[in-house]
C-alpha cells in the first residue's frame, strides 16, 4: 500500500477531528471543503472526478493547519494535489490550472507582469549604486537616541507625577526592560547556529521568486541592501531562474514541475558536470520548501534556505548591529503558514523583529497554530472570493493588536496589506528603497 493511498483512507475514515482547522471551510461553512469533505471526494471520484469535485480539490492552500490537528499527521495537501493532477489528465480541471502550466511553458513563470524585465532593472539599479536610503528611513533611525535622551529630563522636570502618570511610567518601562530581554534571548540562540556564509561555499545567492518580482521588486532590492550591510552580501539568481515552480503543483502539473525545476536547476548550478555546492536564500518561504522537498537534488553540501534564517544569522555575528537603537514602532507579526509549519521557522524573524522595533505583538493564532492568509495553493486564481475571506479574517485578527502587520512573505504580505520583515531591517538600517513607479 502506498504512502499516498494509506493517508487517503485515514482521512475517509476519520471522524472529521480537523475540520475546524481549514481555513477554505471555516470561511464557507462548506462541508465539501473541510479535509475530510475533500479527501473523501477525492477518493470517491477516483481517477474521473467531475468539475465540483475538481472545484473542492482547489478548495486548499495548503497551509497544513489540518496536519497539525491530525492524529496521523497526514499531508492533505499531498493528497489534493494528486486529486488536481487527476482532475487536469480527466479535463475537468478549472482553467486557471491549465493557465499556469501554459504561462510557465512560455514565460518560466505565471505572472502577468514581465518578470524578467524586473529582475533586469533590479540588476541594472544594484550595478550602478542607484539603490540609495530613502530620507525618511535615515531620518527615523538616526533621530531615535536623540529624542528619547531629550524627552525624558523635561518630563522630569516639568511635569507633576501622578499615579496615572507613575503607572503609565512603570508599564513602559517593564515593557521595555521585557523588550531588551527577549532581543538578548534571541541574539544568544541565533549566534549559536551556524555562520551566515561558510567558508569554501561560493557567494549566497538569492532567489527573488516570482511573488516578490510580480510586486514591483522592492523587497528584493531591501533583502540585497539589508544583506550587504550586515557584511552578508547576496547575488542574484540567474534570470532563468524565477520562478520555483511550486505553482505547477498546486496546478495538478507535477510533470511539467519536474522538467520545470530541473530546468531552473541547471541555471543556477551551471553546465559543469560536477558542480559546486551552492547556497540559496529565498523570500518566499514556500520556494524554500519546494527546493528541498521536490526539487531534484543539489549538489551536496548544499543549503537552502529563507531570507530571515540567513539574516539572523548574518545579525548574530554583528553586535554592533544589535546594538542599534530599535526603530520607535509597534509590530504584530503573522506567522506565514509555509514559514512556521512548512520549515518550522519561528525564532528568526522574531530575532530580527525583536532587534528592530521595540514591540513585537502576538495575534491569538501564532507559531505553528498560524492562521492562514488565503494566498497559496492558487486559491486566488481558483475560488478569488474564498481567498479573499480567508485574507479578510486575518486581516481582522491582526488589526484587533492594535499595531501594523508584519509578515516574513511576499504572497502573505501582498494578500494581508502587511509590511515584509525584510522592508523592516531596512528601516531600521537606513537603506530602505523606494517602490518602483
Amino acid at each position: 500500500m502506498t504512502a499516498l493511498t494509506r493517508a487517503l483512507e485515514l482521512c475517509v475514515f476519520c471522524p472529521k477531528m480537523c475540520r475546524f482547522a481549514c481555513p477554505a471551510s471555516e470561511v464557507t461553512s462548506r462541508e465539501a471543503f473541510t479535509p475530510w469533505g475533500k479527501v473523501s471526494l477525492a477518493a470517491l471520484a477516483g481517477r474521473a472526478p467531475d468539475e465540483s469535485a475538481a472545484l473542492a480539490f482547489a478548495a486548499c492552500t495548503g497551509c497544513l493547519r489540518c496536519q497539525t490537528y491530525c492524529a496521523h499527521a497526514n499531508d492533505v495537501p499531498a493528497l489534493l494535489y494528486a486529486a488536481r493532477a487527476g482532475a487536469v489528465r480527466a479535463g475537468t480541471a478549472p482553467r486557471a490550472w491549465a493557465e499556469v502550466a501554459r504561462r510557465m511553458s512560455s514565460a518560466g513563470h505565471a505572472e502577468d507582469v514581465d518578470l524578467r524585465s524586473v529582475l533586469r532593472r533590479i540588476e541594472a539599479e544594484e550595478g550602478t549604486g542607484m539603490a540609495t536610503p530613502t530620507a525618511t528611513a535615515t531620518t527615523t533611525a538616526t533621530a531615535t537616541p536623540t529624542a528619547r535622551a531629550t524627552a525624558t529630563p523635561t518630563a522630569r522636570a516639568t511635569a507633576t507625577p501622578t499615579a496615572t502618570a507613575t503607572a503609565t511610567g512603570t508599564a513602559t518601562a517593564e515593557r521595555s526592560a521585557a523588550a531588551t530581554r527577549f532581543r538578548g534571548m534571541v541574539g544568544a540562540v541565533t549566534a549559536l547556529l551556524r555562520p551566515a556564509v561558510e567558508p569554501g561555499m561560493g557567494k549566497p545567492m538569492l532567489f527573488a521568486g516570482c511573488d516578490a518580482l510580480a510586486a514591483g521588486g522592492k523587497v528584493v532590492r531591501e533583502a540585497l541592501a539589508v544583506a550587504r550591510a550586515a557584511g552578508a552580501g547576496l547575488v542574484l539568481a540567474p534570470e532563468g531562474a524565477l520562478c520555483c515552480g511550486l505553482k505547477l503543483v498546486e496546478a495538478g502539473h507535477p510533470e511539467t514541475f519536474a522538467a520545470h525545476a530541473a530546468r531552473v536547476r541547471m541555471d543556477i548550478l551551471g553546465g559543469s558536470r560536477k558542480p559546486a555546492p551552492v547556497h540559496l536564500v529565498t523570500l518566499s518561504p514556500g520556494c524554500a520548501r519546494a527546493m528541498r522537498e521536490r526539487w531534484p537534488a543539489l549538489p551536496d553540501g548544499s543549503r537552502v534556505e529563507h531570507v530571515t534564517t540567513y539574516l539572523s544569522r548574518a545579525l548574530a555575528a554583528r553586535p554592533d548591529l544589535r546594538e542599534r537603537p530599535p526603530l520607535p514602532e509597534s509590530v504584530v507579526f503573522h506567522d506565514p503558514c509555509e514559514l512556521a509549519r512548512g520549515l518550522s521557522e519561528l525564532t528568526a524573524p522574531r530575532a530580527l523583529l525583536a532587534a528592530a522595533v521595540e514591540e513585537v505583538r502576538e495575534p491569538l493564532r501564532c507559531g505553528a497554530d498560524t492562521a492562514c492568509c488565503g494566498a497559496n495553493g492558487l486559491l486566488p486564481r481558483t475560488l478569488p472570493a474564498v481567498a479573499e475571506a480567508i485574507a479578510d479574517d486575518r486581516r481582522q485578527e491582526l488589526e484587533r493588536c492594535g499595531a501594523p502587520a508584519v509578515t516574513a512573505s511576499p504572497g502573505c504580505a501582498a494578500a494581508l496589506r502587511a509590511e515584509d520583515v525584510v522592508s523592516v531591517l531596512a528601516r531600521w538600517m537606513g537603506v530602505a528603497v523606494e517602490q518602483p513607479a
